[in-house]
C-alpha cells in the first residue's frame, strides 16, 4: 500500500519533537531574557536576524505542516472506504480540498475525522504564533547593573595643611564664591557637593566602562562629610549696651551683648555699629538695619569688642556661630556734627547654632554620564558606619573656617542696606540675594534667619570641606555600574501564544500520528490519473457513474446517496484494488450504460478563489495596500511617525506594529494561496481540456501536494506559463508577514507647536555703572574663562541677548526634554578699542621717598612710571591737549628680574588718574567711599578711555656713586595700553530650547550675521557718541574669585613670588585665559596683549550687561544703533519647535519599499496569469476533488476501461507505469463527444469537442 511521506511516523515524530523544542526554546528564551535583563546587547543595524528569522522560519514550517494537512484531506475517505462500507458522503463523495478551511473544520469535527481535524487546527496555530513571533524579539532601551568593578576614587578628605588665624587662613574665597554662584546665578554644582543638602563627597569615577555609556550611573561606598548648624532664638533680647571702641572707630558707636546659654556664654560681641565720622551713604536716613555673623568661643572671659581677639582655630574649646539683626535708629544726618545726635537700636533678633560635621561612609551614586562638571548624585548613609572627623580639620573649626572665607569676599555695597558707612557684610548679601534681594530687614524675624542662615552655612561649608579639605588621590575601590544599554528582550505577550502554540502543535501531532490514513491506497491519490486506474477495476462504480460526466455535483450525489461504498483488495494475480459499491448490503449488478442521456445545458464548477470578484478582490487589496504603504510613508518622513502611541505604548506599538499589519499580511497570503489550490486542482483539466494532452501533462500532472519550488518547476516544465506566474504571486505572498514583521518601529514622538515668544527685557546701560559693584559678574567671567564655566542664560562668548517669554504654552505638550529651535534675535557685543601708550612719552625713576617712608618694603625700590599722554577722548575739555599719567610698582632690591603690571579704571580731567583697582570694600585696609555723583562720572564723561592695562618685566640696577650713595635706575621693557569701550547690536542666529529657554549649548553656538552690526550711541554729559565710559572696578576686584590664586613664575624661572601683577595680569599670564606671559610682554608682543585683554573683556562685559542693565520697561529710553531713526521695536515672533509627545509609531523605508515591490509583482502576476489562464472557469461541470466527481468524467471514456488500463496497473507509481508503457503513445482531451447518438462529457482519447456543437444533440 502507499502512504504519504508527510504521514510517516518518522516525519510526524520529528514534526513532536520540533514544536516540543520550540515550545522550550521559547520559555528558555524568555526566562534568560527575564533574568538577564534583555538576552544581549544588540544594534537596530543588526535586526534582520532577530527580527526577521522567527517569522521566516515559521512560515517554512507552514509550508511543510501545509503537506501533512493535504494528505490526511485527500486520504480520509480512502481511510473510510478500508474501514468497511461507507456511506457516500463519508466516502466517495467525500471532499476536503476544495473548500475553505473553516467549512472543512466544521464538516471534520461533525464526521469525526480527527487526523483532518488536528492538520488544520494546526495550520491555524502555525498561523497565530507566525504572527505573534512577529513580536517576539524586541530591542529596548535597558537598564543593567554590572558589578564588582574598580572604582578609582579621585581625592580624600585630608585637612593637615588647613591653618587659621586672627591675620591668616588657608581658607580662600572660592567657597563663599561657589556657593553664592550656585545658589543665587545658577552655577553648575561641582560633583560630589550637594550644597541644599549639606553633604559632600569624594568624585569617583569607574577604570572601565561598558562601551554604552548612555546614561551610566556608578556605585561605591565612599565616606562623605555632612555638615550641621543647629540654631536656637534667644528670646528677650531686646536692647545691648552703648559703647566705644577706638580701636575699631574712633568716632562711631558701637552696640555690644552678652550671649548666654545654658552651654555657652560670650562676651561683648558687636551686634551694631553707628557711622563712621559721621560718614551716611544714604544721608536723609533714619533706619538702618545691619546684620553680624560671627564664631564665637565660648568662655566668658574672652572680650569679643577688643582689638586682640583669641586664637580662631582653637578646637579644645567649644564655639557657637551667632548671628544678629537689628534695626537701627538715629537722626538724619547733619554736617554740623561729629556723630548723629541719637542712635539706638530698636528691634533686636539673636540666634546662637552649634556648627559642625561628621563624615560618615555612604553609598553614592553618580547619575547621567561619565565625565562633566554637572553630574548629578544620590547619596545614602551606610546605617553600620562610624562617625569621624577629617585629618587635621575639627568639626568646632568649621564656623571660623566659613566666616573665614566670607571675611574675604567682595560682594558689593549692599544695595539699598548700605545706609551709613558700613556696607553689608557678605553673608547678609547672600541671603538677601537668595532671596530675591530683598532688604535684610526680613531677618529680622527669627524664622526667616535662622532658616535662611542654615541653608547658606551649610552649602559655603560644603564648598569649604570640598576646596580645602579635600586632596587629589587615585584610590582604587569595588564599585558597581548601573547603564542604559540597547538590548534584544523576548516578549511575554508573545512568548505566551507561541509557547501555547506549540503545546497544542505537538499534542496535534500525536493526534494525526494516531489517527493519520494509513495503508488505504494502492498508489498517490493525488493525480487524477490514479483514479482513472482504480475505476478502470472497480466496474460496478464506473456503471454508477456512466453518464454523469456533464451532471452536477448534487446530481451525482443523489446518484450515489442510496449506495454504501468500501475498498477490496483482491487475492487473485496480480492483486487488483477495487472500489465496491453495495446496495442493502448487497453488491450491486452489472448495469448498461444509460442511452439517450444528455446535458440539457452547460454549467461549470467554479471554485470562489477563481471568480472574477475574488480575484478582483485580490489584486485590488494588493493596489491599495501599496498606496496605503506610500501615503504611511509620507506621513511618517514628514511628522517623524504617523501615530501616537501615548507615553505607555507597548501595547498599542504591538498590536499596530506587528499583529495587526501580520495578520493583514497573511490574509493577502491566504488569499493568493486559494487562487493557486484552485489553479493548482484544474491545471490537470485545463489541460486536457485544451486537448490531446500527453498523460504526463495532464493525467499524472498533481501540482496540488508539492512544495513551493517543486510545483513551479512542474508548471514550468510542462510550459503553463500562466500556472508559473500564480504560483510565483502566491510564493511571494507567503512572505508578506515575514516583511511586515520589520515594517514598524517605535521612535519618540515629535509634533511641531506654534509658540509665540516675547521679548520681555531691554538693556538699561545707566542702570549700573558697575564701579562699586557687578553683582558677580567679575567672578562669574573668571569661572567661564579659567575654569569653563557654562555660559549662563542669555549670554554666550561675547554677546548678550535680551530675555524672551512665551505669550502662549501649548496643550498636552510634553516637557521632559529639552525642544530646540532656532531664532534670529539682535545681539549686544561689547568690545574694546585700544591704542598703545608710545615708549617716548614714558619716564621711568626712582622714587626714593617711598622707601624712606616706609611705604613699600625695605627688600623693594620704588619704580615711578610717569607718560604724557595726548588727550584721547573725543571731546575736548577746555584747551587740554595733553595730561600726565603715573604708574607706581616696586622692585626687588636685590635687582630679580620679576613681571609687574596692573589693570586700571581711568579718570580723565587734568591729569589722568588711574593706578591699579580702587578698593570700595570698607573692610578692607585703603578703602575709599565716593559720593554717587562722583562715580556716576567717574571717567569725565567726554567719551574717553575708560579702561588701561600695563605689563612689563625687568629688574632694578643698584648704582653707587663716588660719595657711595646708592640709586637705582630700572633695565624694564613696558607696555600700555588705553581703550576705549563700545557697544555693538548684530542679527544672530540662534538655537535656543524650550522650556528652559536661555541657556545656549556650546554645541550649536550662535553665529552672527556681521553685515547688520552696528554701534551704540551713548549720551554722556559732554559727549554723544560711540563711545561707553563704565568705570570697571569691581572686574578688577573680583575676578581672583573666579580664579583662584594664580601664580606666573619670574623671568627666569623662580617662583615668581616677587612678581607684581594684580589679578587681571595674572589672569592673562596663565594658558588658561590667552597666553603665557612671556609672549604678551614687550614691544613685539603688543598685538597679543592687546587681544587678550579685549577676549577677557568681552567674557565679562556681556555677564556685567546681563546681571546689571536689564530693565521690564520696555518704554526705557536705552543706546539705540546710530543707523536707527526711532527706537527699536521688541522682538516678538512664533515659531513651531517639535516637541516631544511619548512614543510614535514609524514605518521603515526599506521595507515599505520592499513590500510596495513584492505587492506590484504580485498584483502584475495575478493579472498576467488571469489572462493566460482564461477559459478556466469553463472546464469541468462538478467538483472534480471527490473520488466520485473524478470517477465521472473518465466513466463514458476508455481511459478507464481495459483497453489502456492492464490488470495490478493501480498498484504502480508514475514511473512504474511510464516503464510499463501504460498511457505511454496516447492523447488525451476533455470535451464533449457523441456515441450512438449521445453526447457525453468526459475523458477520452484523441480530440473530441471542447465545447458542444450547434446542432441538436
Amino acid at each position: 500500500m502507499w502512504n504519504s511521506i508527510w504521514l510517516q511516523t518518522s516525519v510526524l515524530a520529528s514534526f513532536l519533537t520540533l514544536f516540543v523544542a520550540l515550545f522550550l526554546v521559547t520559555i528558555v528564551l524568555y526566562h534568560v531574557s527575564e533574568k538577564n535583563s534583555g538576552l544581549s546587547a544588540e544594534d537596530a543595524a543588526r535586526q534582520y536576524g532577530w527580527r526577521y528569522g522567527p517569522t521566516a522560519f515559521l512560515t517554512v514550517v507552514l509550508s511543510l505542516w501545509t503537506q501533512v494537512d493535504y494528505s490526511n484531506k485527500i486520504l480520509t475517505p480512502w481511510q473510510e472506504m478500508r474501514r468497511g462500507q461507507t456511506a457516500a458522503d463519508r466516502s466517495v463523495l467525500l471532499e476536503y480540498v476544495s473548500p475553505f478551511m473553516l467549512t472543512v473544520l466544521w464538516r471534520a469535527m461533525k464526521r469525526r475525522h480527527w487526523a483532518v481535524i488536528a492538520s488544520i487546527l494546526g495550520i491555524l496555530l502555525i498561523q497565530l504564533a507566525t504572527v505573534f513571533s512577529t513580536g517576539l524579539f524586541v530591542l529596548e532601551p535597558t537598564i543593567l547593573k554590572q558589578g564588582g568593578i574598580p572604582v578609582a576614587v579621585k581625592s580624600v578628605f585630608n585637612g593637615t595643611d588647613f591653618y587659621m588665624s586672627n591675620t591668616s587662613s588657608s581658607i580662600g574665597t572660592a567657597p563663599s564664591i561657589l556657593y553664592y554662584g550656585t545658589r543665587v546665578h545658577g552655577l553648575s554644582p561641582l560633583p560630589g557637593v550637594d550644597t541644599s543638602g549639606g553633604l559632600v563627597v569624594p568624585d569617583f569615577v569607574p577604570l572601565s566602562t561598558p562601551t554604552t555609556r548612555n546614561g551610566t550611573n556608578y556605585t561605591t561606598t565612599v565616606p562623605g562629610a555632612e555638615v550641621s548648624l543647629d540654631c536656637e532664638y534667644i528670646s528677650g533680647l531686646t536692647n545691648a549696651t552703648t559703647t566705644s571702641l577706638p580701636w575699631w572707630s574712633i568716632l562711631a558707636d558701637f552696640f555690644v551683648l552678652n550671649v548666654t546659654t545654658p552651654s555657652c556664654n560670650i562676651s561683648n560681641i558687636i551686634v551694631g555699629e553707628g557711622p563712621d565720622h559721621n560718614i551716611y551713604h544714604q544721608e536723609n536716613a533714619t533706619q538702618a538695619y545691619e546684620g553680624y555673623f560671627g564664631d564665637y568661643i565660648c568662655d566668658p572671659n574672652i572680650d569679643y569688642s577688643f582689638y586682640e581677639l583669641p586664637d580662631p582655630s582653637n578646637a579644645t574649646v567649644e564655639h557657637r556661630v551667632v548671628m544678629t539683626m537689628v534695626d537701627l535708629r538715629f537722626s538724619p544726618y547733619d554736617v554740623r556734627t561729629a556723630s548723629p545726635r541719637y542712635i539706638y537700636i530698636h528691634d533686636l533678633t539673636v540666634a546662637v547654632c552649634k556648627s559642625g560635621y561628621t563624615v560618615n561612609d555612604y553609598d553614592v551614586t553618580y547619575m547621567g554620564g561619565i565625565d562633566g562638571q554637572s553630574k548629578s548624585w544620590v547619596a545614602n548613609k551606610v546605617a553600620t558606619s562610624s562617625p569621624s572627623e577629617i585629618p587635621g580639620f575639627s568639626s568646632v573649626q568649621l564656623g571660623a573656617a566659613v566666616q573665614s572665607s566670607l571675611d574675604q569676599v567682595y560682594l558689593g555695597t549692599g544695595g539699598q542696606d548700605w545706609v551709613l558707612s558700613e556696607q553689608v557684610p557678605s553673608f547678609y548679601q547672600i541671603l538677601s540675594a537668595m532671596n530675591g534681594n530683598i532688604t535684610i530687614g526680613n531677618f529680622m524675624d527669627p524664622g526667616h534667619l535662622i532658616g535662611n542662615a542654615t541653608e547658606a552655612f551649610k552649602g559655603i561649608a560644603v564648598e569649604l570641606i570640598f576646596k580645602h579639605m579635600m586632596k587629589p588621590a587615585n584610590n582604587t575601590v569595588s564599585g558597581s555600574l548601573l547603564y542604559q544599554q540597547d538590548r534584544l528582550w523576548v516578549r511575554g505577550l508573545s512568548v505566551g501564544f507561541m509557547a501555547a502554540a506549540f503545546v497544542l502543535l505537538a499534542g496535534l501531532s500525536i493526534i494525526v500520528l494516531i489517527f493519520r490514513p494509513w495503508n488505504v491506497v494502492p498508489s498517490d491519490p493525488g493525480s487524477i490519473g490514479a483514479t482513472a486506474l482504480i475505476l478502470a477495476e472497480s466496474a460496478e462504480l464506473r456503471d454508477l457513474l456512466l453518464g454523469l460526466g456533464a451532471a452536477r455535483s448534487r446530481q451525482i450525489g443523489q446518484k450515489l446517496s442510496a449506495y454504501r461504498f468500501r475498498s477490496v483488495i483482491g487475492s487473485g494475480f496480480p492483486t487488483t484494488f477495487t472500489v465496491v459499491p453495495t446496495e442493502h448490503g448487497k453488491p450491486i449488478e452489472h448495469q448498461e450504460a444509460p442511452r439517450g442521456v444528455s446535458s440539457q445545458s452547460e454549467h461549470w464548477w467554479v471554485p470562489s478563489s477563481v471568480r472574477w470578484w475574488f480575484q478582483l478582490t485580490a489584486i485590488v487589496i494588493p493596489l491599495v495596500l501599496i498606496a496605503v504603504l506610500e501615503v504611511i510613508q509620507r506621513l511618517s518622513d514628514q511628522r517623524n511617525g504617523f501615530v501616537n502611541l501615548g507615553p505607555n505604548g507597548f501595547t498599542t506599538t504591538h498590536a499596530f506594529a506587528t499583529y495587526i499589519p501580520a495578520v493583514v499580511a497573511f490574509s493577502v497570503a491566504s488569499m493568493f494561496a486559494s487562487i493557486q489550490l484552485a489553479i493548482c486542482i484544474l491545471a490537470p483539466w485545463l489541460a486536457l481540456h485544451r486537448g490531446s494532452a500527453p498523460a504526463s501533462r495532464s493525467l499524472f500532472l498533481n501540482l496540488t501536494n508539492r512544495l513551493a519550488p517543486h510545483r513551479m518547476f512542474l508548471a514550468f516544465k510542462n510550459g503553463n506559463l500562466g500556472e508559473v506566474l500564480l504560483m510565483i504571486a502566491a510564493f511571494l505572498a507567503a512572505w508578506l508577514p515575514i516583511l511586515v514583521s520589520g515594517l514598524y518601529i517605535t521612535v519618540a514622538a515629535t509634533e511641531p507647536q506654534s509658540i509665540t515668544l516675547a521679548q520681555s527685557d531691554v538693556f538699561d546701560f545707566k542702570m549700573n555703572n558697575l564701579f562699586y559693584d557687578d553683582d558677580l559678574a567679575g567672578t562669574v567671567a573668571g569661572l567661564i574663562a579659567f575654569d569653563d564655566l557654562p555660559y549662563p542664560s542669555w549670554t554666550y562668548g561675547d554677546l548678550a541677548f535680551n530675555t524672551l517669554e512665551i505669550t502662549n504654552t501649548p496643550q498636552n505638550i510634553m516637557s521632559d526634554s529639552e525642544v530646540p529651535f532656532t531664532a534670529k534675535l539682535q545681539a549686544t557685543r561689547p568690545s574694546l578699542q585700544c591704542s598703545v601708550v608710545p615708549r617716548s612719552s614714558m619716564m621711568t625713576t626712582w622714587d626714593e621717598k617711598e622707601t624712606k617712608q616706609k611705604t613699600i618694603p625695605d627688600d623693594k625700590v620704588a619704580l615711578n612710571i610717569t607718560y604724557v599722554v595726548p588727550w584721547m577722548c573725543e571731546n575736548r575739555m577746555g584747551n587740554i591737549t595733553h595730561v600726565s599719567w603715573f604708574q607706581g610698582f616696586a622692585l626687588p632690591k636685590d635687582g630679580s628680574p620679576i613681571y609687574f603690571g596692573d589693570a586700571s579704571i581711568l579718570s580723565w580731567g587734568e591729569t589722568l588718574i588711574g593706578n591699579r583697582a580702587i578698593i570700595t570694600d570698607v573692610n578692607r585696609p585703603g578703602a575709599v567711599s565716593y559720593a554717587p555723583e562722583t562715580v556716576a562720572n567717574w571717567v569725565g564723561g567726554y567719551g574717553c578711555p575708560s579702561f588701561a592695562v600695563t605689563l612689563g618685566q625687568g629688574s632694578a640696577v643698584r648704582k653707587i656713586s663716588k660719595k657711595n650713595h646708592t640709586t637705582f635706575d630700572f633695565d624694564i621693557d613696558v607696555t600700555s595700553i588705553l581703550c576705549s569701550q563700545h557697544m555693538e547690536v548684530v542679527e544672530t542666529n540662534v538655537t535656543l530650547t524650550l522650556p528652559s529657554l536661555g541657556v545656549i549649548s556650546s554645541d550649536t553656538p550662535p553665529t552672527t550675521d556681521e553685515s547688520t552690526a552696528r554701534y551704540l550711541i551713548n549720551q554722556l554729559s559732554n559727549y554723544t557718541g560711540q563711545v561707553f565710559e563704565f568705570p570697571l572696578n569691581t572686574l578688577l576686584l573680583t575676578l581672583a574669585y573666579g580664579t583662584g590664586n594664580v601664580t606666573v613664575l619670574a623671568p627666569d624661572g623662580s617662583s615668581g613670588e616677587e612678581n607684581q601683577l594684580d589679578a587681571f595680569l595674572q589672569f592673562l599670564a596663565t594658558v588658561n585665559a590667552s597666553l603665557p606671559i612671556d609672549s604678551l610682554v614687550g614691544k613685539g608682543n603688543t598685538q597679543n596683549l592687546i587681544d587678550s585683554t579685549n577676549r577677557l573683556y568681552k567674557t565679562y562685559m556681556p555677564q556685567a550687561i546681563d546681571r546689571n542693565m536689564r530693565t521690564k520697561n520696555l518704554s526705557t529710553k536705552v543706546a539705540t544703533p546710530d543707523a536707527v531713526a526711532a527706537e527699536m521695536e521688541p522682538a516678538h515672533f512664533t515659531t513651531r519647535p517639535a516637541f516631544s509627545g511619548g512614543l510614535r509609531l514609524k514605518q521603515e523605508a526599506a521595507p515599505k519599499l520592499a513590500l510596495q515591490v513584492i505587492l506590484g509583482v504580485i498584483v502584475l502576476c495575478a493579472v498576467v496569469s488571469r489572462v493566460l489562464l482564461r477559459g478556466i472557469d469553463k472546464v469541468v461541470p462538478h467538483n472534480p476533488c471527490s473520488i466520485a466527481g473524478r470517477a465521472a468524467l473518465f466513466a463514458d471514456g476508455e481511459v478507464s476501461t481495459r483497453k489502456l488500463v492492464p490488470y495490478g496497473a493501480e498498484w504502480r507509481t508514475e514511473d512504474e507505469l511510464q516503464s510499463t508503457g501504460v498511457y505511454e503513445g496516447w492523447l488525451f482531451s476533455l470535451g464533449w463527444w457523441e456515441s450512438w447518438g449521445v453526447y457525453k462529457y468526459g475523458v477520452d482519447i484523441g480530440w473530441i469537442e471542447r465545447g458542444k456543437t450547434d446542432h441538436q444533440m
